[in-house]
């Protein structure tokens, strides 16, 4: 056998060893996942796109109500939240990784005049364009966590948020 055989057949070795060695050291997190939100429906290049995660109806319902505060990003029981610039696609996406198998429902809106809050007008309706994960609706007011929820696996899941034009 050549040397330059030897060699390579080391390196390779070499290389799946430490690659396993690798695996010890940094071990996955059993059945956790990632979702990607893509928000679409956005209407101008101006303000930002709000996007929350909750894990619970209790976390849901108070983001739902806290949305025309400027409380919203800041939500401490909240399981995830970004803030991402408007863009000319005129969508927005973001991915939320380490997830545990559960249901998690989203809330997303277009915060066109950056004030931080989702604007409503004097009978509490949205100003702005807003949405919820799983095409989800209410009748006079918002869906509910049950609606909105949708199911994660061990695996990755995308979900599309259509923001609703007032």
């Amino acid at each position: 056998m050549s040397g330059l055989l030897r060699l390579a057949r080391a390196e390779k070795r070499s290389l799946r060893l430490a690659a396993a060695g690798a695996l010890v050291a940094f071990p996955l997190t059993a059945g956790a996942g990632e979702l990607r939100i893509t928000v679409e429906g956005i209407r101008s290049t101006q303000g930002t796109v709000l996007i929350g995660l909750y894990d619970s109806p209790r976390t849901f319902l108070r983001a739902v109500k806290a949305a025309d505060r400027a409380s919203f990003l800041i939500d401490p029981d909240r399981f995830g939240a970004v803030a991402l610039r408007a863009n000319t696609a005129l969508k927005s996406a973001v991915v939320f990784t380490n997830l545990e198998p559960g249901r998690y429902a989203a809330v997303a809106f277009h915060d066109e005049n950056g004030n931080g809050k989702l604007d409503k007008n004097f009978l509490g309706s949205p100003t702005e364009p807003y949405g919820f994960s799983n095409k989800a609706q209410g009748l006079l007011g918002p869906p509910s966590f049950a609606d909105a929820a949708v199911a994660l696996g061990d695996g990755d899941s995308a979900i599309r948020i259509a923001l609703i034009l007032p």
